[in-house]
């Protein structure tokens, strides 16, 4: 990492440096004890899942990290930009801070790892104020999780679309709302899905846009994060390094997706079903899931953020009109297979 000039925290003058200096005809900086002054003249404007975001920092590093987890996005929505204004201190030490504590209150959200680490974020506004040290930069993808993305897409996911924890894919232009619980098996139907000619969104972070008619979901098309495990049932994942999602998340690999010969990727769906699922099922078969759990389902992450919620109740009732369905299965053909006729037959 080259190196760049950071600021350091200055006290307010004594009365004798200011007379001092006004003796000698000399102009003396006020102090900035607070680094309220900080020139953020590195500026750029990103669009993660279509939805303008611009960056103020004094840190170009930040926006080569933006790029990295956002430049293959290009703008989607006309909507107000979230505004992340980054100012990087030197910080007293290389080691990468802990993780964050989350809390919120009304509007304001803070996450905050040391008191030189944290992030402020005003829902209401769509602004956030990030601090991070040296070392935080430099810990890459620790910062983009925890510091950049994170003050992002909560913004995003307050304003403009509803968070749901799902993975997404789509067929002959209806997309299928993959649902269930850490470890259900979302991001390997997904990816088996699009191994099959299905268009695929996201692993498991979709959002529901606000305003659409047509149920729209966006995702993340351009990255999916397996389980270790998945390596047994994809030889493309063999050698692949197993990694922890900055630094410090549960164990992974991941892989770049890349839309190319049977592969397909879109960032957007249109949804028509959604489909629970349930992976090592007695029986396999595709049943109706109960609609109240579904909204309890999709509720339950509203209830985390609980800001501006009404606009998240309406769009989960408009979501709520599609079929909902329990996918019980063992073999992961069978559950492409079984997909592809509901969607292909309606049943």
């Amino acid at each position: 990492m080259e190196k760049v000039e950071l600021p350091c925290a200055t006290d307010v003058l004594t009365i004798e440096e200011m007379k001092s200096a006004w003796d000698r005809a000399e102009l003396r900086d006020p102090g900035d004890p607070v680094l309220a002054n900080v020139r953020l003249e590195c500026v750029g404007t990103f669009y993660p899942l279509g939805f303008p975001v611009r960056i103020e920092t004094n840190d170009s590093h930040v926006l080569d990290l933006a790029q990295e987890s956002w430049g293959r996005f290009a703008r989607r929505f006309d909507t107000r930009p979230v505004l992340l204004r980054v100012t990087v201190t030197k910080g007293e030490t290389a080691l990468c801070p802990p993780t964050p504590v989350c809390r919120m209150r009304d509007h304001i959200v803070s996450s905050i790892a040391d008191s030189e680490n944290y992030v402020v974020i005003d829902l209401a506004q769509l602004r956030a104020m990030v601090w991070a040290t040296r070392a935080a930069v430099a810990h890459r993808d620790y910062f983009r999780y925890f510091f950049l993305e994170s003050a992002a897409m909560s913004s995003i996911g307050s304003a403009y679309a509803t968070a749901i924890h799902a993975g997404c894919v789509a067929l002959d232009e209806e997309g299928v709302l993959l649902c269930g619980d850490s470890g259900a098996g979302k991001t390997t139907l997904s990816y088996a899905c699009a191994c099959a000619g299905w268009t695929y969104v996201t692993d498991d972070g979709s959002y529901l846009v606000h305003g659409e008619d047509e149920r729209t979901v966006v995702g993340n098309c351009h990255l999916v994060r397996f389980r270790p495990s998945a390596a047994k049932l994809f030889t493309e994942l063999h050698g692949r390094p197993v990694m922890q999602r900055a630094g410090v998340g549960k164990p992974s690999i991941e892989m770049a997706f890349r839309a190319h010969g049977i592969f397909r990727s879109s960032t957007a769906a249109r949804i028509r079903y959604m489909v629970f699922l349930r992976r090592n099922a007695e029986r396999e078969e595709l049943v109706v899931f109960p609609r109240a759990v579904a909204q309890m389902y999709l509720w339950q992450r509203v209830q985390c953020m609980p800001y501006e919620t009404n606009r998240h109740l309406n769009a989960m009732r408009g979501l709520l009109d599609v079929e909902v369905l329990e996918l019980r299965y063992n073999r992961l053909d069978w559950a492409v297979e079984r997909l592809t006729q509901l969607v292909r037959e309606g049943s």
